[in-house]
């Protein structure tokens, strides 16, 4: 198995292929909602784990400018977080997390947020996300926000910059508003 790291201005059709196959095992889609990526104007890039032709494990990393409580943070979060079910339990999560993470801490953000399944916090918290009390991530549109909450997710951080770090306060108990697309939440 390798990991190779898939970058949005690659333009190779072969791995978004393989990447929205392994994302219909965890979340089937219909023909005509099948994009990757699905949100082009906060992709970063990914991480892939590949055996042989095959993706089996999915990180991918977004980014975008949040407006909070009168301050401004560059954010990357991790989104699409996926093992192919034949695959789990051998660390290939931890493991391409783990790039992911080096990936942001390179790009010097204030901070770094996503939304996780309950199960999967320790997995985060392993990795150096805490879980933050209270937060809510919305994400979607202004006419359709889209709330973490509403699927009983909840919202991972880490405070990198100093900025970040000062205000953590000011995420907590709170909602955190990104205008990411329809249906869009990281």
């Amino acid at each position: 198995m390798i990991v190779v790291q898939y970058p949005q201005e690659k333009g190779d059709a072969e791995i978004p292929r393989k990447i929205i196959a392994l994302e219909n095992t965890a979340w089937p889609q219909t023909a005509e909602t099948e994009t990757f990526p699905s949100a082009a104007d906060t992709y970063v890039t990914s991480f892939v784990v590949m055996e042989k032709e095959t993706a089996v494990c999915h990180v991918g990393v977004r980014k975008s400018v949040l407006l909070h409580k009168g301050q401004k943070y560059l954010a990357y979060g991790l989104s699409e977080v996926v093992t192919h079910p034949d695959y789990r339990n051998q660390g290939l999560a931890t493991q391409t997390i783990e790039k992911a993470a080096r990936y942001i801490l390179d790009q010097h953000p204030d901070i770094s947020i996503f939304t996780c399944e309950r199960s999967r916090v320790s997995l985060y918290a392993r990795g150096g996300w805490e879980a933050i009390k209270g937060a809510c991530f919305v994400g979607g549109s202004k006419e359709k926000p889209f709330r973490s909450d509403s699927l009983g997710l909840v919202t991972m951080m880490m405070f990198l910059s100093p900025n970040g770090k000062r205000h953590r306060a000011d995420f907590e108990n709170t909602d955190i508003v990104f205008t990411l697309g329809e249906n869009q939440l990281w």
